[in-house]
């Protein structure tokens, strides 16, 4: 019994670093790069603003960084986007079901990963530290979808 209180104990303090890094990854990074300033909320085309980092249409940036496939390497900032929107999102599909049981249910779990997703995107977009990307909802989804089937299948050889 203390084995499995440890081993839940251990994947609690596992996820809320793994939430941590990715506040960094998501915020603080881009804070500390760019610097904010709150006035620039309230400038006056603050909506230009908004609409340059809104992307609504499916597919179109992930189009354009694989069109450059040819040339793309680990270091390129597109191989970078396309590869970490995926494989960042792969432990909170691992996580989710795993500390909470409510997310063993995969339409549950796409859910509530997919309302997760879609409040950062947007706080990135209206704080002005990212872009709100339909294209990174789809490969964070698809990454987390992945984590998913991982946690499914190592669970199914766990279980007694």
């Amino acid at each position: 019994m203390n084995n499995k209180k440890a081993a839940k104990t251990t994947a609690w303090v596992l996820f809320i670093i793994y939430c941590a890094v990715m506040l960094y990854l998501l915020f603080v990074r881009r804070l500390i790069n760019c610097g904010f300033d709150i006035a620039q909320l309230a400038v006056p085309d603050y909506a230009s603003a908004l609409a340059a980092r809104f992307e609504p249409y499916p597919l179109r940036t992930i189009t354009e960084f694989m069109g450059r496939v040819e040339t793309l390497s680990v270091s390129d900032l597109a191989f970078r986007n396309l590869a970490g929107n995926f494989v960042l999102f792969i432990p909170a599909g691992i996580f989710l079901p795993l500390l909470l049981h409510s997310q063993r249910r995969f339409i549950t779990f796409l859910l509530t990963f997919m309302a997760v997703i879609c409040v950062i995107e947007l706080t990135q977009m209206f704080t002005l530290l990212g872009t709100c990307d339909i294209d990174d909802l789809l490969l964070n989804t698809l990454g987390a979808c992945s984590g998913f089937g991982i946690y499914m299948l190592i669970s199914r050889f766990t279980r007694p």
